[in-house]
């Protein structure tokens, strides 16, 4: 039972014909009732709560993911795109605006979760890096799930790498947006 999460109403058909298993109940174009359309989701696939979040935006979607989550369930935490800015330079109200972000970012206290039995993580796939042996392992997992191919959405020269990144941010892409080193021959 799967529950995904969008910023535009324009990525869920292509989500759906990725994924034909899904219905449209089960993705959620994120807004301000974003609590709300997330248990609505849960009781279109038959479920009380999440037992895994996985966020790559946090911010104001932090707290309803949070309380969707089911007893025993894990919030993992692997971005912050609600944190980073959306254009190139900050004036000073881009970082007041950042600041305000800052202060205002999501706060869990660790005394309660025993209470709710819920937990909340971080994921930064850097930290294999320095672990060889765990990363081949990893990578051996994942490819023997036989998963097909990521839909790749925009493909970049390196020499665009700041392009490819203004596209990246600008949060109307699907699939991956791609840097290409060197050319083929």
């Amino acid at each position: 039972k799967v529950v995904g999460t969008v910023g535009s109403a324009s990525k869920v058909p292509i989500i759906l014909e990725r994924f034909p298993g899904l219905k449209a109940e089960q993705i959620v174009v994120r807004s301000s009732n974003f609590e709300a359309q997330l248990r609505g989701a849960l009781a279109a696939v038959g479920s009380e709560g999440f037992h895994v979040v996985l966020d790559a935006v946090l911010g104001d979607f932090f707290k309803p993911g949070f309380n969707c989550l089911a007893p025993g369930g894990r919030y993992i935490v692997y971005g912050a795109a609600s944190m980073t800015p959306q254009q190139d330079k900050l004036d000073i109200l881009g970082w007041l605006r950042l600041g305000w972000q800052w202060i205002r970012r999501p706060w869990v206290d660790p005394l309660n979760l025993p209470g709710v039995n819920k937990s909340v993580m971080g994921f930064n796939l850097i930290h294999c890096f320095n672990n060889a042996e765990q990363l081949t392992q990893l990578l051996q997992e994942l490819l023997q799930l036989e998963l097909a191919a990521p839909k790749v959405g925009h493909c970049f020269d390196f020499e665009d790498a700041v392009e490819a990144l203004r596209t990246f941010r600008g949060g109307t892409t699907t699939g991956k947006v791609v840097l290409q080193v060197g050319k083929a021959e």
